[in-house]
């Protein structure tokens, strides 16, 4: 499993984290041998270990590139051409592109040292920050790429040519969760992501012509939502972000690539339906609305009436039931409650069938407070 941030000024180095379990020790071997001499990147390796286990990782990696390999240490400055380990029993972060290591406890119940990193990245990279899952085994990482794809960053899962996953389950879950731009063999991804930030600046997308109108149309044409009304600044920066991806630095020639590429409007019209959610996420919000609205929602309603809330724009689902556990909160304290229903829509379908399936990470729920989440 990999992630990667980028840089945020010139000044700085670019900057890559790699995370894997240890059936990713293989990968990230390939991973780096794959990756050439002057890349101008800096990367972070995070593993599952034992805590009990001493760690060889470094000297693993150490025989696979150039790049000097150690162990990551509390406060240390990521600079260009490293490579930073994660030791065992620690949880590592990134603030402002410095590492901030936390030692753990046989107690702590952290277990998702890749999710912890990856979401650390997003919001201290934002676009910049490049997440990549490769072999492993359970889940972790999964969040913390959807995190990178919300801040609009670049989120990359190991696919299979010369080197298959020998644990397919983490890169399957990423996937699955629909938050993959690319799926690639592990030798090719080095090259990849280093055009990818060669790259950044080099579009063109500051006009509406007949490129942009060109896109408008394919939108409409082939996914019935036309996005002539979408913020423009957003809306460009979305398109940059797949040109990017694809490594299209014209806007004529990425209009002519959706023309010729069905699933490149498929990703497209995905990328500009990238909802930020979480269950609570609001918490003001959400308080007034326990406090405020829902008490006026349930008065003078008995056994026979019936409460129905409709919540648009639901995305994965995480706020229909966030509401629907106050709801059925205010339910259980009520003598003689109404039928309660809650309908919940979003027009991207990838992320209502996210919704439908209600099955989410225990690391989604965590640090919300309702006995419900874990029934």
């Amino acid at each position: 499993m990999c992630d990667l941030g980028g840089r945020k000024h010139d000044a700085q180095p670019a900057h890559r984290g790699i995370g894997a379990s240890a059936g990713g020790v293989e990968a990230l071997e390939q991973f780096f041998k794959s990756v050439p001499a002057g890349n101008g990147l800096a990367f972070v390796v995070l593993t599952h270990l034992p805590p009990d286990r001493e760690s060889m990782l470094s000297e693993i990696l150490g025989r696979a590139t150039r790049m000097p390999v150690v162990d990551a240490r509390d406060g240390q400055n990521v600079e260009a051409e490293h490579v930073y380990v994660l030791p065992p029993s620690a949880i590592l972060t990134i603030a402002e592109g410095r590492l901030q290591l936390r030692r753990t406890s046989p107690a702590d119940r952290e277990r998702a040292p890749i999710d912890v990193f990856f979401t650390s990245l997003a919001e201290d990279q934002a676009e910049h920050a490049i997440g990549i899952v490769l072999s492993g085994g359970g889940h972790d990482g999964t969040l913390g790429l959807k995190a990178i794809k919300e801040h609009g960053g670049l989120t990359i899962a190991q696919g299979a040519n010369i080197t298959r996953p020998r644990f397919a389950e983490m890169p399957s879950s990423a996937v699955a969760a629909g938050i993959v731009d690319l799926e690639l063999p592990v030798e090719t991804i080095p090259e990849r992501i280093i055009g990818y930030v060669r790259n950044w600046g080099a579009f063109d997308t500051g006009h509406r012509g007949d490129a942009l109108t060109t896109i408008f149309n394919l939108l409409r044409t082939r996914t019935g939502h036309d996005f002539r009304d979408y913020k423009e600044r957003t809306f460009q920066r979305r398109v940059q972000r797949r040109m990017q991806v694809v490594q299209t630095t014209k806007l004529e020639d990425y209009a002519e690539r959706l023309q010729r590429e069905p699933d490149e409007v498929s990703a497209l019209f995905r990328d500009l339906l990238i909802g930020v959610t979480d269950f609570f996420r609001d918490a003001a919000a959400f308080q007034a609305l326990e406090t405020l609205v829902i008490p006026k929602l349930f008065e003078d309603k008995g056994a026979d009436d019936e409460v129905r809330v409709w919540v648009p724009g639901c995305s994965t689902g995480e706020e229909a039931y966030s509401i629907a556990i106050l709801l059925r909160e205010h339910v259980e304290r009520s003598l003689s409650p109404p039928k309660v229903q809650v309908f919940a829509t979003d027009i991207d379908e990838t992320a209502m069938g996210g919704a439908r399936a209600a099955r989410y990470p225990a690391s989604v729920v965590k640090g919300a407070t309702s006995p419900l989440l874990c029934s």
